[in-house]
């Protein structure tokens, strides 16, 4: 495996394009020796060079493309399987582009089959190839074929052929037409079916939705005959599935790039873009790292940074309305009750932070109603209903002894928030926390059994990827304040638009 890059990769990239700038500069093609004109055809067959010689910088369309030094070192292996774990944005797609570019164009009557996660995305890789060819300096013929299910683009070839006319004792050079070549760009169906493919281009594999399927039943049949060549570029998506499995397949050379790899992405840019990011996302987008996909949900320094020492009480005074949130007992669970506030770092509408007050436990079988008429109603009561901006729940297989608890919230004038916690919903929630706890931004009082519940989490992706599922180390764990704080946290962060199915009284 090639993970970053080098001092000596940089040197090798920067070295063939000195190379091709001396050959054009003294004009070795129109002027040059036979060796020297040999030679520069011998560098044309790099693809590097040929992107050089005769495309556009995407960004810039005044100067020529070069290639960074990983995409050089990638666009000229011939391994017959070859997997680019790569970071978003440092140039995947077009080279995936430039290299069924440079192989339609060399070899007629080839196939080279692009594949993507869905219809619009291969139809945006033909848009990406057809930008390449306007801006290039090509002299080509091509037509374009368009279907519901799959977009093409043929090549015309042609080899010139001297003839002798006996009669007028002359020699003619003709045009003789070759065989086309093609790349056609689906989605990763059953579309491809019915190709023998000489390179496979494969975009993203590791988040095709019935990835091994569809490699091993659909695309890595159409090399069979061929013997052709499969390139896969995609972000890691964790220790699963057919992109985990062809990571550690020995048959690929495995090449591993992040973000900092690229020359124009920097440092800063990389910490801002974290920010905002779980760390399953960066290192899928940012770091080209597979997650392992089952683990602990916080990390020991995660759980030690959120939690201060300090008592878990209810202030004498509110510094702005406090939102509750209740998670209910069900079965032999016990209720918890976990009281916290924004936190703003400047004038602005939304919270950076969350401060949690105090985290409540109530004895195992406590009504529902011993906790809403006297516990609750005092609270409110006692603080005033202007300081209690909003109540939450967990109102998932709570019974029919919780129904009454949206009239009750309602008569004390408070905005109440019933929350599902299905898999959909509860994803969203945890990731929302997850984001929280990484990032520093939530701090809770010390709670003993609440710290054994953290240690205990555990997360992975279901089927299909859609989806964090979090669930206990054992069956007889409990979850009761993780579900609260996670609940908490996602109305103090998102009360406009929270990532529940939520009704507003």
């Amino acid at each position: 495996m090639i993970q970053g890059v080098t001092n000596d990769m940089r040197q090798t990239t920067k070295k063939k394009f000195a190379a091709w700038d001396i050959a054009m500069k003294k004009k070795w093609l129109e002027e040059g020796t036979p060796a020297q004109q040999k030679k520069v055809y011998k560098m044309l067959k790099d693809p590097t060079i040929f992107a050089y010689a005769f495309f556009r910088n995407p960004n810039d369309p005044n100067k020529r493309l070069k290639l960074y030094p990983y995409q050089d070192l990638i666009i000229n292996d011939k391994h017959d399987r070859i997997f680019f774990a790569a970071a978003n944005q440092i140039g995947k797609s077009y080279t995936l582009c430039l290299l069924a570019l440079f192989y339609a164009l060399l070899t007629p009557g080839k196939t080279v089959l692009m594949t993507s996660k869905t219809l619009p995305q291969s139809k945006d890789l033909l848009r990406q190839i057809k930008a390449f060819l306007r801006s290039s300096t090509l002299e080509y013929k091509y037509d374009i074929g368009d279907s519901e299910t799959k977009t093409e683009i043929y090549f015309k070839h042609f080899k010139e052929v001297e003839t002798y006319d006996p009669e007028l004792d002359k020699v003619f050079t003709e045009f003789e037409e070759l065989p086309q070549s093609r790349i056609i760009c689906v989605p990763a169906t059953e579309a491809a079916l019915g190709y023998a493919v000489d390179l496979a281009l494969v975009d993203e594999l590791a988040f095709y939705e019935n990835g091994e399927y569809f490699y091993k039943q659909i695309l890595q049949p159409r090399t069979y005959t061929t013997k052709g060549q499969i390139v896969v570029f995609s972000n890691p998506n964790g220790q699963q599935g057919i992109g985990w499995e062809l990571w550690n397949d020995p048959r690929f050379h495995h090449y591993s790039f992040n973000y900092l790899d690229c020359p124009t992405n920097t440092q800063k840019e990389f910490d801002k873009l974290s920010l905002t990011l779980t760390r399953e996302q960066i290192d899928s987008t940012l770091l080209a790292q597979f997650t392992d996909p089952e683990g602990g949900f916080l990390t020991l320094q995660e759980r030690q940074d959120m939690q201060e020492d300090r008592t878990s009480f209810l202030p004498s005074l509110f510094t702005s309305p406090v939102y509750i949130f209740f998670d209910w007992a069900k079965s032999r669970d016990r209720t918890v009750r976990i009281t916290g506030i924004p936190v703003r770092k400047d004038e602005k509408d939304w919270a950076d932070e969350v401060y949690v007050y105090e985290m409540k436990e109530y004895p195992q079988g406590t009504p529902y109603t011993e906790i809403i008429d006297e516990d609750l109603k005092n609270l409110i009561v006692s603080y005033g209903p202007q300081n209690v901006a909003m109540v939450g729940w967990d109102n998932t297989g709570v019974g029919r002894g919780i129904e009454d608890f949206v009239k009750r919230v309602e008569q004390l004038g408070i905005q109440a928030m019933p929350v599902e916690f299905t898999l959909e919903n509860k994803s969203r929630i945890y990731t929302l926390f997850k984001l929280l706890a990484e990032q520093r931004r939530i701090k809770v009082p010390y709670v003993k059994e609440c710290d054994k519940q953290l240690s205990t989490l555990r997360f992975k992706k279901t089927e299909g990827s859609r989806h964090l599922k979090v669930h206990h180390l054992n069956e007889s764990d409990r979850d009761d304040f993780p579900d609260a704080m996670a609940g908490l946290c996602s109305l103090i962060i998102q009360p406009e638009n929270p990532p529940v199915s939520a009704t507003i009284i």
